[in-house]
């Protein structure tokens, strides 16, 4: 079993380097998931980019099937694009101090995006089934994105301490914003 005088210098150096960033930011105990925890933002640009697959689908004309597993699919490339981008930048950031064990706290930090199109995705799922037509199915995956925007608003509204009629006018807000940023998105394409 190795011990303490065992390491080489430069690794000495480099865990005390660690450890004297994390002494000054104030995180020497914490792990690096606490430090960063789970980006609500994701599951609110998850939602937002759920409802334009599940649009640009409906008007291309797929089924059912293939709006579902195009959805979804497209959901999980995105998360996996983020975890990646993000790695890269942690690793340019944290330098030398980046563990490969930080790659599984982005992965996890980045997974709402995907969580996001749980709900859209079982709606269009019921469609493919038969449980209803194509076209409802759109409809209530897109309902069902956009009431997701809508609720994170009312969310950031209360936790920014915001009274119950001012955390609704802000989900008002920010649903809102959501149904413009789609139909812009609408316009380029």
């Amino acid at each position: 079993m190795a011990t303490a005088t065992d390491e080489r210098p430069r690794d000495v150096r480099r865990r005390l380097a660690r450890l004297e960033v994390r002494a000054q930011d104030g995180t020497a105990n914490a792990p690096f998931e606490s430090r960063a925890s789970i980006r609500f933002g994701a599951a609110v640009y998850g939602s937002f980019l759920v409802a334009s697959v599940v649009g640009l689908s409906f008007e291309v004309g797929r089924d059912a099937r293939a709006m579902t597993l195009t959805a979804f699919g497209s959901m999980l490339v995105f998360w996996l694009a983020h975890w990646w981008s993000e790695v890269v930048g942690a690793r340019i950031s944290a330098g030398q101090m980046f563990r490969r064990r930080d790659a599984l706290t982005i992965a996890r930090r980045e997974w709402p995006l995907v969580e996001a199109a749980v709900v859209p995705t079982l709606l269009l799922a019921l469609a493919w089934v038969g449980a209803w037509s194509r076209e409802t199915g759109a409809a209530l995956a897109m309902a069902a994105a956009i009431a997701q925007i809508v609720g994170w608003g009312f969310v950031a509204g209360r936790r920014a301490g915001a009274t119950w009629l001012r955390a609704g006018l802000f989900a008002a807000v920010e649903g809102a914003l959501g149904v413009v940023l789609l139909l812009l998105e609408r316009l380029i394409h």
